[in-house]
């Protein structure tokens, strides 16, 4: 603390503690010929058949509702408060990835969300920290990154580092995003040490590390609407995405990241194969079902022309 490192570890908004069935119709060709009402039929048909290939094959809303955030009385409160300082962190929050996730504000600070009275909310009994000590941050994300704390303690920037920078220092404190590489170089820490080309080296290995993994999730998503199965694309991407966090991630030591991604990119070219693969079996399904429609249209036609030209009863 004496060489002034943790002066930049103060959290912004440090004071946030953060009858009939409509099947049952009646017929619509009642009293009239029976060649009138037949000539339809096949037309008909076709229509139905049509409508189910296309529900069949229009790729299912795959928007996933966020979790309706509980009543916390931490939020509520902070939000109406004139301080910005107090205020701005619940503004953050609600950007970040935590809130979709259903981290809140007592899952880092403590105390009690469940009521609106200042000392009880504050309360000590209740694990209440307004302003969590820097060298113990990595402890409290730890509670739920385990994997990357323990990379991090006997990182450079743990222990050998004096535990700077820490957790929030990369990652923010209440607009924790989603982890990008692009995000990786911060000017107001990174620099403080690393020139820039070894943030550029660091920014290119984690992206050979986990750019194919995000791809091959992607892939597999939109081959999944189409009905091919995607487990196995899916299962070696996560095997893949697991290695690279517990074998590189947050070590920040380039020559152990460089052999952890030399090795997945062995594995890579196996999991584009399967995704190539699916691929093509979309692309059949989609062939043989045009195929199917044309064909059955064409018969659904003949028949109808058929009927026409038979004698009216």
């Amino acid at each position: 603390m004496s060489d002034g490192k943790h002066a930049g570890h103060r959290p912004r908004g440090d004071g946030m503690s953060d009858g009939k069935h409509a099947g049952y119709l009646p017929r619509a060709g009642a009293g009239r010929p029976q060649s009138d009402q037949t000539v339809g039929y096949p037309a008909k048909a076709a229509l139905v058949l049509l409508t189910s290939l296309f529900l069949f094959w229009t790729p299912a809303g795959s928007a996933s509702a966020q979790p309706a955030a509980a009543t916390n009385t931490c939020v509520s409160c902070h939000a109406g408060l004139d301080d910005e300082d107090m205020s701005l962190p619940v503004a953050e929050w609600q950007r970040s990835a935590h809130r979709p996730a259903g981290i809140s504000c007592q899952d880092c600070h403590g105390g009690n969300p469940a009521t609106m009275v200042e000392d009880e909310a504050h309360a000590v009994e209740r694990d209440f920290v307004g302003l969590p000590d820097p060298y113990v941050i990595h402890e409290l994300c730890g509670e739920c990154h385990q994997v990357q704390m323990v990379n991090y303690v006997p990182s450079p920037h743990g222990l050998e580092g004096d535990f700077w920078p820490n957790c929030v220092d990369c990652h923010a404190n209440h607009e924790v995003v989603y982890p990008r590489a692009s995000l990786i170089s911060i000017p107001d820490n990174c620099e403080d040490c690393h020139e820039q080309e070894i943030m550029d080296d660091f920014i290119a290995l984690t992206d050979r590390g986990l750019e194919p993994v995000n791809a091959f999730r992607l892939a597999a998503e939109e081959i999944r609407s189409a009905g091919v199965p995607v487990d196995m694309i899916l299962a070696q991407a996560s095997l893949a995405r697991d290695a690279y966090i517990e074998r590189a991630s947050h070590v920040f030591v380039l020559d152990e990241m460089v052999a952890v991604v030399d090795s997945l990119e062995q594995i890579y070219p196996r999991i584009q194969k399967e995704v190539d693969t699916a691929r093509t079996e979309v692309d059949t399904r989609r062939r043989f079902g045009w195929m199917f429609i044309g064909l059955f249209l064409v018969v659904a036609g003949v028949l109808w022309l058929y009927r026409r030209s038979l004698p009216e009863a």
